[in-house]
C-alpha cells in the first residue's frame, strides 16, 4: 500500500504523543526524503566522558603509532569497533598543573578537562574556572534540540565544601561549565534522566490513576501506544520493523531502570557513608549509555557529557572483586595488588564504553550510523594516579569517521587542540579554544 509516508516525508520532529508523554523517534527512511530535497546538513554530536584517577598507563598505550595492532589489555573490549577509534597520546592539561597552587591534583583534573583551565583554589563561594567545551558547543548548537545538553554522572556530589586540598566540591564534582562560575549540575539516577527527556506518564495523571498504573506496571509506551500505532500503518516496511525494535530497546531501558529503582526501594536502610554503594553500579552504568543513545539516536540533544565518577572517586568495586576504593588503589606505589585492582577498573569502564560504541554502530541515522554523526571523546585529566601528572594523558575518540589508527601528538600539546578539532566537527568555524595552540590534526 502507497501511504502518505511512503510517497511523502516525515519531519524530525514528529513524535508520538498521548495522556500528556510525549516520545520522540528514531531517525527513518520516511525522515530522510524530508532533508535531501532542502540539503539539510546532517546534525553532528558530541559526547564527552570523563574518568577519574588516571589509567595503568602501560597496559593502556598502544605500542606504536600508526594503525592500531594488537591492542594493550585495557583498550581490548575496543577491538570489535578499533575501525571508529583512534587513541591519541600526548596531550596535556596544563589547566590540571599546580602552578604554585600544591595540592588538589583530583579536583583541577576535573574543573580543567572540559575548559582547559586552571580553577582558583578556593573553598568559598568565589569558585572559578572557565567555560567548558561542551557549553561553547551547546551555545552554538543548542537551540535545534529540545535539550541544548545533557549532563550525566556516575555519582552525585556537593556544589559547597572542600573536597580536595582546599579546593571546593563544585570543582571535583562537575566537568561542565557555563560559565566561568557556573558549574552544571549532573543527572545521577538513570530514571530521572530518562525521564526528563522523554517524559513520565503518572505525572499527567491523578493520583487515583497513578496508582493504577503503578499496580499494572504502565510504561511511557503505553501513553503512546495508540499514536505508534497508527503511524505504524503508515509507514514503509522497513520503517515499521525499525520503530518497532526502537519501541522495543524503549520499553527495555524503562524495565532495567525499574527493576533498578525497585532493588533501592525494597532494601533495608543504608548508612550514609556506604550510599554510594547502593544499587547495581553495571546496570546504572549501561542504563546511562542507553539513555544518551538514545538522546542522541532520537535528537533530543547533540551535546552531552558524562562522569564515571567525580574527580578522586574513592568507589568501590566489589562486583569486580575489588573491595578497596578507587583513589586508594591509585595511589598504588607499584605494589602489584593495587594495580591489579586498578587494572580491573579500568578494563571495565573500557568494556562499557565499548559496548556503548558498538549500539551506535548499529543505530542508523541521517546519513548513516549514527557513530559517523557523533564524536566520542573519553578521557582522565590525571594519566598516573600515583604521580599525579597531567602530561601524556590516555585520550581516546571514538566516531567522526575516524578510527583504527595510535596518534601520538607532540610532547606537551594542549589538550584544547582536540577540543578545536570537536568544534569543527560540529560545523564551528572556531580557530581557538582555551590554551589551543591549532587545531589537532588526527582525522
Amino acid at each position: 500500500m502507497n501511504s502518505m509516508f511512503q510517497n511523502r516525508c516525515l519531519s524530525r520532529r514528529t513524535v508520538l504523543r498521548g495522556a500528556g508523554a510525549a516520545l520522540a523517534l528514531p531517525f527513518l527512511d520516511a525522515m530522510e526524503r524530508a532533508l535531501e530535497p532542502r540539503g539539510i546538513a546532517a546534525p553532528r554530536r558530541a559526547l564527552f566522558v570523563f574518568a577519574p584517577n588516571g589509567k595503568k598507563m602501560d597496559e593502556w598505550r598502544p605500542a606504536s603509532p600508526g594503525r592500531l595492532g594488537q591492542l594493550p589489555f585495557l583498550l581490548e573490549p575496543l577491538d570489535p569497533v578499533r575501525d571508529r577509534v583512534t587513541v591519541i597520546s600526548g596531550l596535556a592539561l596544563d589547566g590540571g598543573r599546580a602552578h604554585g597552587d600544591g595540592a588538589g591534583d583530583h579536583a583541577r583534573a576535573a574543573a580543567s578537562f572540559l575548559t582547559c583551565a586552571h580553577p582558583r583554589k578556593t573553598g568559598g563561594a568565589d569558585i572559578e574556572a572557565g567555560v567548558s567545551i561542551d557549553q561553547e558547543l551547546a551555545a552554538a548548537v543548542g537551540e535545534q534540540t529540545r535539550f541544548p545538553s545533557l549532563e550525566l554522572g556516575m555519582e552525585r556530589g556537593a556544589a559547597g565544601g572542600v573536597c580536595d586540598s582546599g579546593y571546593s566540591c563544585a570543582y571535583s564534582n562537575n566537568i561542565s561549565w557555563r560559565g566561568k562560575s557556573t558549574p552544571v549540575a549532573k543527572e545521577a539516577e538513570p530514571r530521572a534522566a530518562f525521564a526528563r527527556l522523554f517524559g513520565d506518564p503518572d505525572a499527567a495523571m491523578d493520583q487515583e490513576a497513578q496508582a493504577a498504573a503503578r499496580a499494572s506496571r504502565r510504561s511511557l509506551l503505553d501513553a503512546v501506544r495508540k499514536d505508534a500505532q497508527s503511524l505504524a500503518r503508515e509507514l514503509g516496511g522497513r520503517d515499521r520493523s525499525k520503530l518497532a525494535e526502537y519501541l522495543d530497546s524503549v520499553r527495555d531501558l524503562e524495565r532495567r531502570i525499574e527493576r533498578e529503582q525497585n532493588s533501592q526501594q525494597e532494601a533495608p536502610a543504608v548508612p550514609a557513608s556506604v550510599m554510594a554503594e547502593r544499587g547495581d553500579f553495571a546496570a546504572r552504568l549501561d542504563a546511562m549509555y542507553d539513555i544518551l543513545a538514545l538522546a542522541f539516536a532520537t535528537d533530543q540533544t547533540r551535546v552531552a557529557t558524562m562522569m564515571l565518577g567525580n574527580g578522586g572517586s574513592n568507589r568501590s568495586y566489589r562486583f569486580l572483586g575489588v573491595p578497596e576504593g578507587h583513589h586508594d588503589l591509585s595511589h598504588h606505589g607499584k605494589d602489584a595488588q593495587k594495580l591489579a585492582g586498578i587494572r580491573k577498573i579500568n578494563r571495565f569502564h573500557i568494556e562499557r564504553l565499548a559496548a556503548f560504541v558498538q549500539k551506535l554502530v548499529d543505530s542508523r541515522c541521517e546519513s548513516g550510523r549514527l557513530i559517523d554523526q557523533t564524536m566520542v571523546v573519553y578521557g582522565c585529566g590525571i594519566s598516573d594516579g600515583d604521580q599525579h601528572n597531567h602530561e601524556d594523558l590516555p585520550v581516546l575518540v571514538a566516531g567522526g569517521h575516524s578510527g583504527g589508527k595510535h596518534f601520538v601528538c607532540a610532547k606537551e600539546t594542549p589538550m584544547a587542540d582536540l577540543y578545536v578539532a570537536v568544534m569543527r566537527h560540529m560545523g564551528l568555524r572556531a580557530t581557538a579554544f582555551g590554551d589551543s595552540t591549532g587545531e589537532l590534526d588526527f582525522f
